[in-house]
């Protein structure tokens, strides 16, 4: 008899596996480790001039982006400023699965920074030279992506997956999963054998294909205020308000092209998720200017706390033998809906800027964030496993970021450079699950006007797999990031 499951359970699905150190379990809530990984791991877009100097923006200040950053950097402000930066970024993936390339690319649209500071000068250069004000916007995360997956898989489907469910007593039976391929009659009860079976285990050698859209963002409002001690002395606090909107669609297709499946000739099963919500922080800030041309700053981020809504459906249609003479079919889920509690780590920030006159200056950010201090909660259910998973599949990430400002009269030319670390104990040697970010740009500024013209470059290589890794070989994803971002600012 199939047992209905009447618990979250019923809001599984299956993980999007970023990295071999997922491999735990192939069902997974809806509300998950790669959830908090998600909404953890962020990089800042913010003005062009952040982007073109790598993000290392921590002991610089005087622009927008170091709000999210270090908040002492609002207090480097001398006159008021409003900056908008508008960008374009396109997403080029390209996928290694069963010997097969393929390459997708998704354009998008985005506000990378709106900002508006209003300065308080006190018309002396010591002790409190000047307080600040800020509110705005800056882009924390981009998730923009299609992927394309195919190839012909002469080992495994994915209804080996649902077969194995219904076998494994132990486990509910699926209303998002398994339970659609057994209304579709994918999945069957043999009852000489005493145990279910797919179609698909008589011949294998069909053509399986993925397809996974991503779309979204999370986005920083941010209020910051700050003072100027003597020149010397800059701090800061920032309130964040982060909005959280993100959407996948997966569509996964199996067809028996060579006719060595009987009954059934194909069958393609739909996931679909939209994430909203929001989230709170506080950020903490220091910079200090020992010498003149040295300043040294510190910034501590509290976690931020997610609350966060997710909507989740499965559909699955099949085709059968032409000779059956039995029309396509069609099986639905219910309609998913959870709400749940998402703590993200905390994060230090130490940074280092060094002016070389009016010729330039070079700056450096460290960042340094534990993911496995994550942890979900919901009002009726303890996410015990998850956060479990959490710990055991995450470590502390250190993150790098460099940039260097070239002054050239009233124009600057930047160049930047940025690594943010795996956040998995354990990595496949072909995706460490890196991120590295090259960058350059350019810029004009006068006494009121100023632009900025950025290009950013971003390299990440991750591993993917449809169902347990132990039944399918995994696609090696490579990633290519390409965002360009201009700023247009006022000073008055």
């Amino acid at each position: 008899m199939l047992v209905k499951n009447e618990n979250t359970q019923g809001m599984k699905h299956m993980i999007l596996i970023l990295s071999v150190a997922l491999f735990a379990s192939s069902y997974l809530s809806a509300q998950n480790e790669e959830d908090a990984l998600r909404y953890s791991r962020q990089f800042i877009t913010g003005t062009a001039k952040s982007v073109g100097m790598g993000g290392a923006m921590g002991a610089i200040g005087g622009d927008f982006t170091s709000l999210s950053i270090n908040p002492a950097g609002i207090g480097v402000y001398r006159r008021s400023e409003f900056t908008i930066s508008p960008s374009l970024n396109w997403n080029s993936t390209s996928s290694d699965f069963l010997n097969q390339k393929i390459e997708q690319t998704r354009y998008g649209m985005k506000i990378g920074n709106i900002g508006y500071v209003v300065t308080k000068n006190y018309d002396k250069e010591k002790g409190l030279v000047s307080t600040n004000f800020g509110f705005g916007y800056n882009q924390l995360n981009n998730f923009n992506q299609q992927i394309l997956m195919s190839g012909t898989n002469n080992s495994s489907s994915l209804l080996d997956n649902f077969t194995n469910r219904y076998n494994n007593t132990s486990v509910n039976i699926d209303d998002f999963y398994e339970r659609l391929a057994y209304d579709l009659y994918l999945v069957d009860w043999d009852s000489a054998a005493s145990k279910y079976f797919n179609d698909f285990e008589s011949g294998y050698g069909q053509f399986q294909q993925r397809r996974v859209r991503t779309s979204g963002s999370i986005g920083e409002y941010a209020f910051s205020m700050g003072a100027n001690y003597s020149h010397k002395i800059y701090v800061g606090a920032t309130f964040g308000i982060q909005r959280v909107r993100y959407e996948r669609s997966i569509e996964h297709t199996e067809t028996d092209q060579n006719h060595n499946i009987n009954y059934t000739e194909e069958f393609v099963f739909n996931e679909d998720l939209v994430t909203r919500g929001y989230g709170l922080n506080m950020k903490f800030g220091v910079i200090a200017r020992p010498l003149d041309f040295i300043r040294l700053g510190a910034a501590f981020h509290i976690p931020t706390f997610y609350f966060l809504n997710d909507h989740f459906t499965t559909d699955m249609q099949a085709w059968y033998d032409p000779s059956l003479n039995i029309a396509s079919k069609t099986a639905e889920s219910p309609i998913g809906n959870f709400d749940y509690r998402l703590k993200t780590p905390s994060k230090f920030v130490g940074s280092a800027a060094v002016t070389i006159g009016k010729l330039g200056l070079l700056s450096v950010d460290y960042e340094r964030i534990n993911y496995s201090n994550s942890n979900l909660e919901g009002d009726n259910y303890g996410f015990i496993s998850e956060n479990t998973a959490i710990k055991d599949n995450f470590k502390a990430s250190n993150n790098l970021r460099m940039g260097a400002e070239l002054r050239l009269g009233p124009g600057y030319l930047r160049g930047g450079y940025a690594i943010y670390g795996s956040p998995f104990k354990i990595v496949d040697p072909k995706a460490d699950s890196k991120y590295s970010i090259i960058s350059g740009g350019i810029g004009i500024r006068n006494n009121n006007f100023f632009t900025d013209l950025s290009y950013a470059y971003g390299i990440s290589r991750e591993a993917y797999y449809m169902y347990v890794p132990e039944m399918i070989t995994g696609s090696i994803n490579k990633s290519n990031l390409n965002n360009v971002i201009m700023t247009v600012g006022f000073r008055f």
